[in-house]
């Protein structure tokens, strides 16, 4: 039997992300779990491990609801502020990195926020004279890309390597349910895209990981699309835009960078 949830009266969030697992977050979360199996307090608390929450520099983090987030843990911080809620109903406020109320985080280790840089003219030996710049290549936008042109521009089309192209009409469904791979669902055959980070001793997945992606318009023809390639720099795909999924790359994956160059 599971859980009883409904006997649940606080609830702890732990990030298990990459960052902080390296940093230590397995031994805080057992820390944790064992005082409250010993305490009695086990089946009125819960806790949970997460996918990463976004602060990588403050590894490892917890958040404790409604909304206390927690930077640098140990396991004897995580102690102490597991019995300050449970005991006080209070933070620690010495190890906060955030609270309701508060007009900015508190973080020594704060990093600014990437953004792509402006648009630069190149003359590349496959697509010619362009504007180009890189984006993000990371999953949280490739697999949001993939699937805003299978539902929104079916006469985008897409090149692999050793591939004829098709247009996004012919996607039936885009998946990403498997750990690094994302699916694109043909009528007859299933396309696998590596999108997330992966083995790196694996030199075959490397190789067909999407570790750079090139937005670019050129400047004779003005057609406008993507570049996908390895970390080696070897080209994976190419995705050749309809206008309007050109806006929505200018103001989603490249966060309202304008179409000017430097």
């Amino acid at each position: 039997m599971g859980k009883n949830i409904a006997e649940t009266q606080q609830i702890f969030l732990f990030c298990d992300g990459g960052s902080c697992q390296k940093a230590g977050s397995e031994e805080v979360v057992r820390n944790v779990r064992a005082y409250l199996r010993n305490s009695g307090q086990w089946d009125s608390t819960h806790t949970i491990k997460t996918r990463c929450n976004g602060r990588c520099e403050d590894a490892p983090t917890c958040i404790v609801q409604p909304n206390y987030w927690y930077k640098d843990l140990t396991p004897q911080k995580g102690l102490e502020i597991i019995k300050s809620h449970l005991e006080h109903q209070k933070p620690v406020e010495d190890y906060l990195l955030y609270q309701d109320e508060w007009s900015e985080i508190k973080s020594e280790k704060e990093r600014g926020a990437f953004t792509p840089k402006p648009f630069s003219i190149k003359m590349d030996s496959e697509l010619g004279e362009c504007r180009i710049t890189k984006g993000f290549a990371s999953d949280q936008y490739t697999y949001p890309l993939f699937l805003y042109l299978s539902e929104n521009s079916p006469y985008s089309t897409l090149s692999l390597a050793n591939r004829t192209s098709f247009s996004f009409s012919e996607i039936k469904n885009v998946n990403y349910s498997q750990k690094y791979t994302l699916e694109l669902e043909l009528a007859e055959e299933t396309i696998e895209l590596i999108i997330a980070p992966i083995d790196q001793k694996n030199q075959d997945l490397v190789k067909k990981r999407i570790a750079v992606v090139e937005y670019f318009e050129q400047l004779d023809s003005l057609k406008k699309g993507i570049r996908l390639k390895n970390k080696f720099g070897e080209e994976l795909g190419l995705i050749w835009l309809e206008n309007h999924a050109w806006q929505y790359c200018l103001e989603v994956q490249l966060k309202g960078i304008k179409l000017e160059t430097v």
